[in-house]
C-alpha cells in the first residue's frame, strides 16, 4: 500500500530534483530571450518532445517532467504540457533534447523493442537576441532523429542541428 505513493514521490523528485534551476536568476535586469519546447501527441498515450534541457551544463525545468507531473495517476494517458521559459539574452551553451515519451514506462520498453521509440540529444552554441522568441523543433525517425533551436518568426534555425543515425 505504501510503496505505490513512495515510488511516485521518488519518481517525482528524480524528474524535478536536477531541475531547479532557473536560467534568469532572482533580480536580473539584463536584456532576455524567450524559448519555448515543442512537441505533439502521435496518440493518447505517446508523444514527441522537442526540449531545451539545460543552460551552461545546469538542468532547467522542460516538457519531459511537466509532461510525466500532469500524467501522474493516469494510467496509459499522457498529458502533453509545453514549457517556455526566459533566458539571458547572451551567448551559451545548451543541451536539447529531442525524444519519445510515454505515459507509463512499459510503453516505453515496449516501444523500443518493437523499433518506434526514437531520441537524441546534444549540447549546442546558442546566442539568443534580446527579446527574441526561438521555440526548440526536431525529427524523430528511423532513419535519423535531429533537434535544434529555430527563430520562432522566421523558422530558421539558429543552432546547429544534432544529429543521430
Amino acid at each position: 500500500m505504501l510503496l505505490k505513493p513512495l515510488l511516485s514521490t521518488l519518481l517525482l523528485v528524480t524528474l524535478f530534483g536536477c531541475a531547479s534551476y532557473k536560467p534568469v536568476p532572482e533580480g536580473y535586469a539584463g536584456p532576455v530571450a524567450e524559448v519555448s519546447d515543442s512537441g505533439f501527441s502521435e496518440d493518447g498515450s505517446k508523444a514527441q518532445l522537442f526540449v531545451l534541457s539545460e543552460v551552461d551544463g545546469n538542468r532547467i525545468a522542460n516538457s519531459f517532467g511537466a509532461s510525466a507531473s500532469a500524467s501522474h495517476g493516469r494510467g496509459f494517458a499522457l498529458t502533453t504540457e509545453i514549457v517556455q521559459r526566459q533566458v539571458p539574452a547572451r551567448p551559451m551553451k545548451v543541451g536539447l533534447r529531442a525524444s519519445h515519451t510515454t505515459a507509463a514506462p512499459i510503453q516505453a520498453i515496449a516501444s523500443q523493442i518493437a523499433g518506434t521509440f526514437f531520441s537524441v540529444e546534444g549540447v549546442v552554441d546558442f546566442s539568443p537576441q534580446p527579446d527574441g522568441k526561438y521555440i526548440i523543433k526536431g525529427e524523430l525517425k528511423k532513419e535519423g532523429s535531429s533537434v535544434w533551436i529555430e527563430d520562432a518568426n522566421t523558422q530558421q534555425p539558429v543552432t546547429d542541428k544534432i544529429v543521430q543515425k
